[in-house]
């Protein structure tokens, strides 16, 4: 479903854009949406995301000024409705949502779990699901301001650590990211290194805390299966998105990392693709809601929690 932002800047002229998959917001020209003439927006302050085709979302990148949609701070990933009104350091931004002929059926296929009549294909993923710990406990605790800017460069640079080691953000729900990788021509899936990812993005979750001093932690589920990826929409420029029982199963590990006390949680199929060498804890095999099947589930050696 199409999409456009009608900007009122803070200085300059207001103008309209259609917003693809992808829609960087700051001050640095570097970003779809450049507002250059306000000195409180952030060179990255805010990204609006489509996810399945359809819905958008805008999450703030840990801007020190904020984001707010209807006046109200955003903190997590929030989804913008037709209609709804952005502010970014008094520079409107209007979000309106098109109808178009495909959006009905967009929704519909989403919703079915397949990708018929879109262009896609069914293929092996590494997937991987962080997730933040302890996040609404802390949230009674933090100031609203000081929450949102916290997770907002969590979100930064957590997305910027998956995508320039090849990963794709598939999307963001609440205060967890979904990314996947893929293989690369006749290159086999890499497991080894996206497990390498949750181990750095377990090393950069360590290089902080929140603001009342707390640890800052986070857990990640892994999972290698087949899922249907492609663009759901009639042109290039809709978000790429995957869906199948994968995506499934590696939210219900995520789900389980806790009373497993892990930081890590590997599915067995994502460990038979990883060297023998690698140390891992076979933590017996574990019934997933909605799965008929137990799945085996692995842990690293130091990864306890």
């Amino acid at each position: 479903m199409p999409a456009k932002l009608r900007v009122t800047p803070l200085t300059g002229n207001p103008f309209d854009l259609t917003i693809g998959n992808t829609a960087t917001i700051g001050r640095t020209r570097d970003n779809i949406v450049c507002l250059s003439g306000s000195p409180l927006v952030s060179r990255q302050h805010a990204l609006v995301r489509c996810h399945d085709g359809y819905q958008y979302q805008i999450i703030d990148l840990g801007s020190r000024n904020g984001t707010y949609v209807n006046d109200q701070r955003v903190i997590m990933p929030t989804t913008l409705s037709d209609g709804a009104r952005i502010l970014i350091a008094k520079n409107e931004l209007l979000f309106e949502q098109v109808e178009d002929d495909y959006a009905t059926a967009a929704l519909e296929v989403t919703l079915a779990g397949s990708m018929a009549g879109a262009n896609s294909a069914v293929q092996p993923v590494a997937l991987l699901v962080c997730d933040i710990r302890g996040f609404s406990t802390m949230a009674e605790k933090i100031p609203s301001s000081d929450l949102a800017q916290h997770l907002g460069v969590w979100f930064r640079e957590a997305g910027n650590l998956v995508t320039k080691n090849g990963g794709t953000i598939d999307k963001f729900i609440g205060d967890a990211v979904l990314a996947y990788w893929s293989g690369c021509g006749d290159q086999p899936v890499n497991c080894a290194g996206t497990l390498e990812i949750a181990r750095q993005l377990l090393a950069l979750a360590g290089t902080t805390k929140w603001p009342d001093g707390q640890p800052f932690r986070v857990g990640v589920a892994l999972h290698y299966g087949s899922v249907t990826c492609g663009n759901v929409g009639v042109d290039a420029q809709r978000d790429a998105t995957i869906i199948g029982d994968a995506v499934n199963t590696v939210f219900r590990l995520e789900s389980v990392m806790k009373e497993l006390n892990q930081a890590v949680v590997l599915s067995a199929d994502f460990r038979e693709n990883l060297p023998a060498s690698e140390n891992l804890v076979d933590l017996g095999e574990r019934k997933l809601k909605g799965k008929q099947q137990a799945v085996g589930v692995y842990g690293l050696a130091w990864s306890a929690r």
